[in-house]
């Protein structure tokens, strides 16, 4: 059975100008070329640099969001802080624009122990009353957290719906579905990663959190729809297109960086700019990516 959120989500970028201003120009043909091809957005992302913005901007990335796209798609909102005052207002923005989910990874910079890292996600999931995916993603954080926990938080309160895994393992992927969604059909199990999209659909998953969606879409849903179908030869062809374009993560110093040279490459009229302490690429980094999008034939 699939979990309540199923299919690819797009961890939404957040275009700046060269002066570091939020460009919504730029972020609104984004959103119309993406609206039509995923299942929903999820918007101050790690890719969206959200610890580089500030709470007010945070709030107008949700506002814009909610506003250019409606129901056209899920939308889901990270309420994660270090103050758990801003959380409570990001959770009160979410539940008036009626997102369909809060998103948030564990505490971190001051880490609790594991009651205080339970404590911490059963309190967003019953003050929101709203569905509440656990982001673990252990190299931003320091910390994974186990899924023996997420197992205890998810049995113990039904709004906790589901996990983004953004970890480099495939044990861990396999143990949140043999341990959590098959005692919880409606959990969702959603990779981080592009290139574990189709391994985690395999063992029983619903699906992906992908940055490499902004970039190629239609290939990562074509994934799920091969597997549902059965077509292994485009669903292998598929796969291995998408290992392929996660190689950009290589020229790239960061996520977000990456994403916006290739969506710059790719026509989109936005400035590659990335906010401190995430580094401009060189053009070297450039080339390198290009290279990729060429042999690849997303671009000319």
């Amino acid at each position: 059975m699939k979990g309540k959120f199923n299919g690819v989500f797009v961890p939404l970028i957040t275009p700046f100008k060269e002066d570091g201003e939020i460009d919504f120009d730029g972020f609104e043909k984004i959103l119309n070329f993406l609206t039509p091809k995923v299942q929903g957005f999820f918007v101050n992302a790690t890719t969206g640099e959200f610890t580089s913005l500030t709470l007010k901007e945070r709030k107008k990335m949700m506002v814009f969001v909610k506003e250019v796209i409606g129901k056209d798609v899920k939308l889901l909102a990270n309420v994660s802080s270090t103050s758990f005052k801003e959380v409570k207002e990001l959770i009160k923005l979410a539940k008036e624009l009626e997102y369909d989910a809060i998103v948030s990874p564990p505490p971190f910079y001051l880490i609790p122990n594991k009651e205080g890292i339970k404590d911490y996600f059963l309190s967003i999931a019953r003050i929101s009353e709203m569905d509440t995916i656990i982001y673990n993603i252990p190299l931003c954080t320091g910390y994974s957290v186990s899924v023996d926990l997420i197992r205890e938080i998810a049995l113990s309160e039904e709004k906790i719906i589901g996990v983004k895994a953004t970890i480099d393992s495939l044990g861990y992927i396999k143990d949140l579905i043999f341990k959590v969604k098959n005692e919880r059909e409606d959990f969702s199990v959603l990779t981080g990663l592009g290139f574990y999209l189709s391994s985690t659909l395999i063992l029983g998953g619903d699906g992906g959190i992908l940055a490499i969606s902004h970039i190629a879409p239609d290939v990562l849903t074509s994934i799920i729809k091969n597997f549902e179908e059965g077509n292994l030869s485009s669903f292998r062809k598929n796969t291995k297109f998408i290992a392929r374009l996660s190689d950009i993560y290589r020229f790239g110093t960061s996520f977000a960086s990456s994403i916006k040279i290739a969506l710059k490459l790719m026509g989109f009229p936005i400035s590659t700019y990335v906010r401190k302490p995430l580094v401009v690429d060189d053009e070297e980094a450039i080339l390198n990516i290009e290279r990729i999008l060429k042999e690849l034939k997303i671009v000319d």
